[in-house]
């Protein structure tokens, strides 16, 4: 499996050059920028996530030290790898870490507890919107509603896809549906009154000029 990945890796380039030219000029280009954004947009969300998980082990290690907990680093390190994991990892991290505050003392363990509480609507609520939104190009809305959605309809798998889905579907969208007609305002006189009318940009067709072809 690892030499299959590894010549896979090695003649990608020349499979792909060999498949663009067999599509043409003007659809190889468009098949170029759909898959440099879609690699930009899976770079992006690999860096986000590992941002949050990095802020996340990070944090914790600040608050089991400054309690005083046994082995804050190594707890903090399993922490931030369950929080790579959608819905469940930080659930996991949390009861690992405050475990092992209780099992150092009740009152650390409950400052543990509280601080993953709080920890958790910060980063469901704006870590990680903030840092997708800006990693993978969407607004932070379409990426907390794109996560309780795919989350929803598929569970673990829908969540750990979600975000990357989003990002591809708007590069798709963005290279295969046309984009509208351009409105831009005409003068236009009706009963002697000067008035503003909506036409397409090619121009109006009216008594002042008439249809293309006429």
């Amino acid at each position: 499996m690892v030499v299959l990945a590894y010549l896979m890796v090695l003649e990608a380039p020349r499979i792909v050059a060999a498949t663009l030219r067999l599509t043409g000029d003007g659809a190889a280009e468009r098949l170029r920028r759909i898959g440099r954004d879609t690699s930009r947009i899976v770079t992006g969300y690999l860096s986000g996530n590992l941002l949050i998980s990095l802020i996340c082990g990070g944090l914790t290690f600040v608050v089991l030290a400054l309690l005083g907990v046994p082995f804050a680093a190594v707890i903090a390190l399993v922490v931030a790898v369950f929080d790579l994991i959608p819905l469940v990892g930080a659930t996991l991290g949390a009861i690992l870490a405050a475990g092992a505050g209780f099992l150092h003392s009740p009152a650390a363990g409950v400052v543990v507890l509280v601080f993953f509480v709080v920890y958790q609507q910060l980063e469901n609520h704006l870590l990680q919107p903030v840092i997708m939104a800006r990693a993978v190009r969407l607004s932070p809305l379409t990426v907390l509603l794109s996560v309780l959605l795919a989350a929803e309809l598929a569970g673990l798998v829908g969540a750990l896809l979600a975000i990357p889905a989003a990002g591809v579907a708007q590069v798709l969208l963005r290279e295969f549906v046309p984009a509208g007609r351009q409105i831009v305002p005409v003068p236009a006189r009706v009963d002697g009154e000067p008035r503003i009318e909506q036409a397409p940009a090619d121009g109006p067709v009216g008594p002042d000029r008439p249809p293309a072809g006429g």
